[in-house]
């Protein structure tokens, strides 16, 4: 879940769940909402293509030296995010709008084939463990007060509170290089781990959030809790949170019931309205967005359409397709909860769940007309995009009107 915060007008965070390749970002965005939730959006798109093209774990290039010690998973991991940097430095250099922009980011991968987790992060996004009834903060944050302690573990208190608290000395699109801090843990079942940005992080002590832990199991129920304990101590920046949960493995473990629904879901291409509009590109800064399309008949949910735009950053983070989750269980909204927070500026994860059989009854009406959506190609990569996009998510190419 991602939320604009009490104090920020637009949304920088960005947040990706693909259960089904274990990978799990959250992405701070710097640089204004013209170019910082174009950051984030980069990174975490830039992620799970590198992960969707090495399925087969073959990365691309010689090892360097310094991840030859590297597990090939942590190897991976790391991969990742350095060619997220790239792919954000790129971009900022390359277009004026959009110079100077970063993203800070934590990247969890769990690996079902050794049962373990590789976190890797650039900045001060973290990534805590709740096991055992404790917690333990798995990141160490890119900062300047950081930086300062390891240099001169002996600072006093007076000097510490002296430094800026805010400044970060690491960040993606930078430099063309970035160095990658990576952390490898065995999960357990019972496992915990919440991926944060700092404007959940900087609010709230580790103490609040094991008592939320403590309080429910239910992760979405504990995100909400997190952002609103977050709001209620201020929320001076955006707030994003992003819980796994390790379960044990189960035989002919049971399905979900499926959600009843007492009154028709808005078409999530409707939220998109005003970005797509004459001029709504003009009005509100761009970030990626991957909504996937929900049909209505059983021809039309065997195979559903991704639909890739560019629409208002401010209403929110990024929401990624996410399948049900094996072993590694991520927030799931209800489609109750997601109407409630479409208004309130957050987005998450949805896992659908199971359907059982229908039952034999009255004729079905007829199937709804899929919503016509109209898409053009960019000229340089032929990237698929929504007619009104100001430059293309893919090769980051401006389109001319």
């Amino acid at each position: 879940m991602t939320d604009v915060g009490r104090q920020r007008k637009h949304n920088e965070d960005n947040v990706l769940v693909k259960s089904e390749l274990g990978l799990y970002v959250v992405a701070d965005g710097m640089g204004g909402h013209n170019a910082g939730n174009i950051a984030s959006a980069l990174a975490t798109k830039s992620l799970d293509n590198f992960f969707e093209a090495t399925r087969a774990g073959n990365l691309p290039g010689p090892v360097p030296a310094d991840e030859q010690a590297l597990d090939p998973e942590a190897r991976r991991v790391v991969a990742a995010i350095r060619k997220a940097n790239h792919d954000v430095f790129v971009i900022s250099n390359t277009y004026s709008q959009h110079q100077g922009m970063g993203s800070t980011v934590v990247a969890a991968y769990v690996s079902r084939d050794t049962d373990q987790i590789h976190v890797g992060h650039v900045g001060d996004s973290r990534c805590y463990r709740i096991r055992h009834g404790e917690i333990e903060q798995l990141t160490k944050d890119h900062s300047l007060i950081n930086d300062a302690l390891a240099l001169k573990p002996d600072l006093s208190q007076d000097e510490l509170a002296r430094l800026p608290k805010n400044i970060i000395t690491r960040a993606l699109g930078m430099k063309d290089a970035v160095k990658v801090d990576i952390r490898s843990e065995h999960i357990e079942p019972g496992d915990a781990f919440l991926l944060c940005s700092d404007g959940l992080s900087g609010m709230i002590s580790e103490q609040q959030m094991l008592d939320v832990f403590e309080g429910t199991q239910d992760p979405h129920e504990a995100c909400e809790m997190l952002i609103a304990l977050a709001n209620e101590a201020g929320g001076t920046d955006n707030i994003s949170a992003l819980i796994i949960r390790i379960l044990p493995d189960t035989v002919d473990e049971p399905q979900p019931d499926p959600v009843e629904i007492d009154e028709p879901r808005p078409h999530p291409i409707a939220e998109l309205g005003a970005a797509l509009a004459p001029g709504g590109a003009e009005r509100a800064p761009a970030a990626v967005i991957d909504l996937e399309l929900a049909a209505s008949s059983e021809d039309e949910r065997r195979a559903p359409q991704q639909v890739h735009a560019l629409a208002e950053g401010g209403a929110g983070g990024q929401v990624q397709g996410a399948t049900a989750a094996l072993r590694a269980a991520a927030v799931p909204f209800t489609d109750r909860r997601s109407r409630a927070a479409a208004g309130s500026g957050r987005y998450a994860a949805v896992a659908t769940a199971t359907r059982a059989p229908a039952k034999e009854g009255p004729p079905s009406r007829p199937a709804k007309r899929p919503t016509e959506v109209r898409v053009a190609r960019c000229v340089h990569c032929r990237h698929e995009l929504f007619i009104g996009n100001r430059f293309c998510v893919e090769c980051g190419a401006p389109i001319k009107p």
